[in-house]
């Protein structure tokens, strides 16, 4: 991993489940710097927060982008791929880095037909109001201290975890080519989470709770 110039550890805070399956970051006012990374070890998702417009380079293996970072839009990287980044002025966002583990395992809960490796497909600065809503409930859940526990945690990475299976992964698309999870579906599941923490709860309760009555 080549990284020109590394963010300073004290504009971070930092957040890690169990099994060290997702990490989440949220950085302020990050000084102006180019960071280069040969050969991503997860998934990563960025969602720019900067409140104003910052002119952004970045790259993903081939996919380029030269323009305004607006707030609220999000890269997707998938894992292996090279990613680079150079900005100007100071930047704000939130990052996940996402175990590709992670993707299997959903993966296979979900389809049993599923291959034995997903690749996210690679995309610039796109708005998804359902990975805007779980990175914020994963960051109130950091904030609390943790408040709702593992199962609540786990079961919000499941939801993010089959929404970026149907929307960003090609393979899983061919294989099983699904309607997207709706927002009430989204706030169904949560409320359901909420109802049931102290409960171990399976993707196959929360697909219960969707399901047509």
């Amino acid at each position: 991993m080549q990284q020109n110039q590394a963010i300073a550890e004290p504009s971070l805070t930092h957040a890690q489940s169990n099994c060290q399956t997702l990490e989440v970051f949220q950085a302020h006012n990050v000084a102006p710097q180019e960071l280069v990374v040969d050969s991503l070890p997860s998934h990563l998702i960025v969602i720019h927060t900067t409140p104003q417009p910052v002119e952004v380079i970045e790259r993903a293996d081939s996919l380029r982008f030269k323009g305004l970072a607006q707030a609220g839009s999000i890269n997707i990287n998938s894992a292996g791929s090279m990613a680079s980044c150079r900005w100007s002025e100071a930047i704000s966002f939130i990052r996940l880095d996402v175990a590709p583990k992670l993707i299997e395992q959903v993966a296979q809960q979900t389809d049993t037909n599923s291959r034995s490796s997903y690749e996210l497909i690679n995309t610039a600065h796109t708005h998804d109001a359902k990975i805007l809503q779980i990175s914020q409930w994963l960051l109130d859940e950091q904030n609390n201290g943790g408040a709702g526990g593992k199962l609540y945690v786990d079961s919000l990475l499941n939801v993010l975890t089959v929404h970026l299976l149907r929307n960003y992964t090609a393979q899983f698309r061919e294989a099983r080519s699904p309607s997207s999870l709706t927002h009430q579906q989204i706030a169904r599941a949560i409320n359901y989470m909420h109802s049931h923490l102290d409960q171990d709860i399976s993707l196959e309760v929360l697909a219960h709770t969707n399901s047509p009555k």
